[in-house]
């Protein structure tokens, strides 16, 4: 509790062999000093202020702004380029699903810990070990991601923006809305 600024309360009084010096003889004891801080300038200080967070409302706000441009890149872009690949749309958009839902669960499951509304019956630690195979997972959706496209670099990097704007659109809601004080 040192570290939140709490004092552990200490006995003024000296232990019965410490009032003997060394060789037992006998040791004066030292007068007491007070010392009092003028009021004047007690009441003239600010309080130290900690480090300053973002503000959680600026923080919804991107994260809102961030969900609508991944949904126009997902309607906009990646469904009218993903006709040109040679598996077929529905293939590819399937994929994309596949690493929304990754890159929704994986800031949820990583954050877990921190949040006021989360399942009583995964903890932190299972939940940061899941978060780790997903991970991997997503790295290996992102892979599939860019042998599907097939070449079509636009396609391929577009892809990867939505989910990397997905997963941070997630981690900026947690934060703003769901992170414990």
């Amino acid at each position: 509790m040192a570290a939140q600024g709490d004092w552990e309360q200490v006995s003024e009084e000296p232990a019965a062999d410490a009032e003997e010096g060394y060789e037992g003889e006998p040791v004066e004891a030292e007068a007491e000093s007070t010392y009092e801080e003028p009021e004047g300038e007690r009441g003239a200080r600010e309080p130290m202020r900690g480090v300053t967070r973002p503000d959680k409302s600026v923080l919804a706000m991107l994260s809102g702004l961030g969900f609508f441009v991944v949904g126009l890149l997902l309607v906009l872009g990646v469904w009218t380029l993903a006709s040109t690949v040679p598996v077929g749309a529905p293939a590819f958009l399937g994929v994309i699903v596949l690493g929304l839902i990754l890159a929704f669960a994986i800031p949820y499951l990583w954050m877990l810990g921190d949040l006021r509304i989360r399942p009583r019956a995964l903890r932190k630690s299972h939940a940061r070990f899941i978060a780790g195979p997903m991970i991997g997972v997503l790295a290996i959706v992102l892979f599939g991601l860019f042998t599907l496209s097939a070449g079509n670099w636009l396609l391929a990097i577009l892809s990867v923006v939505v989910l990397g704007m997905a997963q941070a659109s997630v981690a900026l809601f947690l934060y703003s809305m769901l992170w414990e004080e």
